[in-house]
């Protein structure tokens, strides 16, 4: 029995949509460099650096990444320094460290490859139900369904489902309708179908319904009502804060950067330009003149902004000198060269692309 989420469908035209959807994938979908092969170990880290991030961005992480950890047992013997180097710029660092820790049970537990039962898989350290049923169904064919954000959407369009993605209720009965549809032959290439439309086509403003291979069974589309599905929820407000970095360089032209304490939330362990907060009673005039740890400001250089989750920083960086040699044993003088192949901070990156202006 169909269920219930679609028992109004006639089998014929879920049959129908299935098809639909794959005649369209197949010409359409972006030649994306996760796409060119089953393995599952690269299918794996596309999932994970696709998390929170567009694809055209994830793309050079990809394939410096895999360059530099080809396979599963070197990723496990990876040093974290050059992990996290490897990652920086891509954010949201747990996931570098849970692949390494879900690399180590790999090859301790799993014979080198990752696991083809669904229970198994959800043990990984970092590896979620939707990242579980994407590895699984694209490297392995084993008829899962997923449900991200994307899917859901063009879920609840087509069958005029209000049903939220963040209740439990609600991502039931989504699954339901994923479940339903799957096609058995094709799970892989039919979830990644799913996928590619709400990423490129069911858009959540202004979707292509011109060109949507579903158009023709989308109730959404039939009754003008796009904008209703899925529900919308609440902006979350953010909080801003101000920061200044300083780049501050030695007699050789090397630049000082300070290590962030490893228990910091954000990018703990990291390194980054010297840094530090203002209060809100600081104004940017008192702060040209502060003094701060041995560091005194000297030329304004720009500013930029960056958000962390809800948080929107806001940073002043300044040339300065450091007037309390020696250097404390959580900072280092470092070469550009050295730079480049340490983890550092996205803020510190962004300020050190300012321009060539830091390292004349």
């Amino acid at each position: 029995m169909a269920p219930r989420a679609i028992s109004q469908h006639a089998e014929h035209q879920v049959n129908a949509i299935r098809q639909a959807l794959l005649r369209w994938y197949d010409p359409h979908r972006r030649g994306l460099p996760w796409r060119k092969a089953r393995d599952p170990y690269r299918i794996w880290i596309s999932e994970v650096m696709l998390q929170q991030t567009r694809a055209l961005t994830v793309i050079p992480y990809y394939e410096k990444f895999l360059n530099r950890f080809p396979d599963v047992q070197t990723l496990a013997a990876a040093d974290e320094s050059n992990l996290l180097a490897c990652w920086s710029g891509l954010g949201y660092y747990s996931r570098a460290r849970n692949l390494r820790k879900a690399a180590r049970m790999i090859v301790r537990d799993h014979g080198g490859c990752f696991p083809r039962d669904l229970q198994a898989a959800l043990e990984l350290p970092g590896v979620g139900d939707y990242t579980a049923r994407a590895v699984l169904s694209i490297a392995y064919a084993i008829p899962f369904p997923v449900l991200d954000g994307n899917v859901a959407r063009v879920l609840s369009r087509l069958y005029a489902r209000r049903a939220d993605l963040r209740s439990t209720s609600g991502k039931r009965k989504l699954l339901n309708m994923a479940e339903s549809l799957l096609s058995r032959r094709r799970p892989g290439d039919f979830n990644q179908a799913l996928m590619e439309l709400g990423a490129t086509v069911c858009a959540p403003r202004q979707p292509q319904c011109s060109v949507c291979p579903l158009r023709k069974y989308c109730k959404a589309y039939s009754r003008d009502q796009m904008d209703r599905y899925p529900p919308t929820h609440s902006k979350v407000s953010t909080k801003l804060r101000s920061f200044l970095a300083v780049h501050i360089r030695d007699g050789q032209g090397k630049c000082l950067l300070a290590r962030r304490p490893p228990e910091e939330n954000w990018m703990g362990g990291f390194w980054e330009l010297p840094m530090w907060e203002l209060d809100n009673k600081e104004t940017n005039t008192r702060a040209r003149h502060n003094r701060k740890d041995g560091i005194i400001l000297r030329e304004f250089l720009g500013r930029l902004r960056h958000r962390i989750t809800t948080n929107q920083i806001e940073v002043a960086f300044y040339q300065g000198y450091l007037a309390r040699p020696p250097i404390s044993p959580q900072e280092k003088w470092v070469s550009l060269d050295q730079i480049e192949r340490m983890p550092i901070t996205t803020i510190t990156r962004k300020v050190l692309s300012y321009g060539p202006k830091l390292f004349r």
